[in-house]
């Protein structure tokens, strides 16, 4: 596998030409909103680094202001804790398991809280008051574990390790189970996560620090469900109605976008109903060079007005001859207030190759783009309007990361 990657990663590079520029330059004309203020984002690398990056949009400038580095450390994914405001990185390789990170906002340094080890290809977190869930990729496994204010973490507490009987269509990457996320619903009272490998979407229900098996709900064979997001539609506080739903899952084997609207049951159980699925990709996206890797959906993300959705594309080059050099894609959609299905809207550019993941700023008018096989990051002013980001083309605000940068979060 290390002799394919090599060879990808090569082919992907001299496709792309990639101009990096922070010209200090006043951009706050035409964007009478922007601040002349700093933003501090942390971008994790698989070279065992998490930057702290500095982006001002008044000036549209972005600097360097420190890097944590940590030996035998794949920070592929960070999570900041919705109250406690500690970062929690995951390190994706074996042992795999849990960092906590306190950041000094005066100096933009990271300071080390706690570690724990878990099982190899911890990927993602998410929060549940006093637990931190997880998803270990390559250890076929969800796993919980216990934090503090102090940012300590428990070894682990549950752990859910899964095996297949035969493998999925996809032999190569659906050999065994691989769950790929752990997302917590807006009420608090369950966790799905995706499973690649099994096409499932397996649940779990949360009381206190303990995590319990539910149901799984399949999705279409061959799909390969990688990350999914909830939108709530009705009124919290109506009796019975807790846990109704939207669920978006996005599934990176077929390049499609399944909607299911869930409720629960009097006996705990939950129905999921699919009620859409798309396509992220147009059909002339899947026109690639020889020895290309095919497209691969990757990354989903609702705008923080609950407008629109967003699901980003990687090796599927549908901006080509750019002046920066080939872009993936990232899927607009926009959602409908009343029922949450989704209508598909137009591709936007990426700004480069592999948009592993992005995330919007507090206000949604920023967008930042983590863009693994061109080693750079990447902002862009957000239309709240139509969801389409502005300046695109121009693509003239970027940042290099070395070695293969794949999660950015506004701190």
């Amino acid at each position: 596998m290390l002799g394919v990657e090599f060879i990808r990663s090569i082919a992907i590079r001299s496709l792309t030409l990639v101009r990096p520029r922070s010209d200090l330059v006043n951009e706050s004309k035409g964007y009478p909103y922007l601040e002349n203020k700093d933003y501090l984002l942390s971008i994790g690398s698989y070279n065992g680094d998490i930057s702290i990056l500095k982006y001002n949009p008044f000036h549209n400038t972005i600097s360097n202001v420190s890097t944590y580095h940590q030996a035998n450390f794949q920070p592929s994914w960070q999570s900041i804790h919705p109250t406690r405001k500690i970062i929690y990185s995951t390190n994706e390789g074996n042992p795999g398991g849990l960092v906590s990170l306190q950041l000094d906002r005066a100096s933009g340094k990271l300071k080390k809280l706690g570690q724990s080890e878990g099982i190899n290809g911890t990927v993602s977190i998410a929060f549940h008051e006093k637990l931190a869930l997880v998803a270990a990729y390559t250890g076929h496994s969800v796993q919980s574990f216990e934090i503090n204010d102090a940012g300590d973490i428990s070894q682990a507490r549950d752990t859910f390790t899964y095996s297949l009987g035969n493998p999925g269509p996809n032999k190569e990457r659906q050999d065994s189970s691989h769950p790929h996320q752990v997302i917590v619903d807006p009420t608090g009272h369950y966790a799905i996560a995706p499973d690649l490998g099994a096409d499932l979407l397996r649940l779990y229900n949360i009381n206190g620090t303990n995590l319990s098996e539910l149901q799984t709900i399949p999705v279409t064979s061959g799909s390969g469900p990688r990350h999914a997001a909830f939108l709530v539609l009705d009124k919290p506080d109506e009796p019975n109605e807790r846990n109704r739903a939207i669920v978006y899952v996005v599934n990176e084997l077929r390049n499609t976008l399944t909607v299911f609207q869930t409720r629960q049951l009097e006996n705990g159980t939950f129905v999921f109903n699919q009620v859409q699925e798309l396509n992220t990709l147009l059909p002339s996206s899947t026109e690639k060079l020889v020895s290309v890797p095919s497209p691969t959906a990757g990354e989903i993300v609702i705008s923080k007005d609950k407008r629109f959705l967003y699901v980003s594309n990687r090796n599927d080059y549908s901006f080509k001859d750019k002046k920066f050099g080939c872009s993936d894609s990232i899927a607009l959609y926009k959602i409908d207030p009343k029922t949450g299905l989704v209508t598909f809207v137009k591709l936007l550019q990426a700004g480069g190759i592999t948009p592993r993941h992005f995330s919007f700023d507090e206000s949604g008018k920023f967008v930042a783009i983590a863009l693994q096989e061109t080693d750079t990051v990447v902002i862009y002013k957000v239309d709240t309007a139509t969801g389409e980001f502005l300046d695109a083309e121009n693509h003239n605000l970027s940042f290099h990361v070395s070695d293969r940068p794949v999660c950015v979060n506004w701190l």
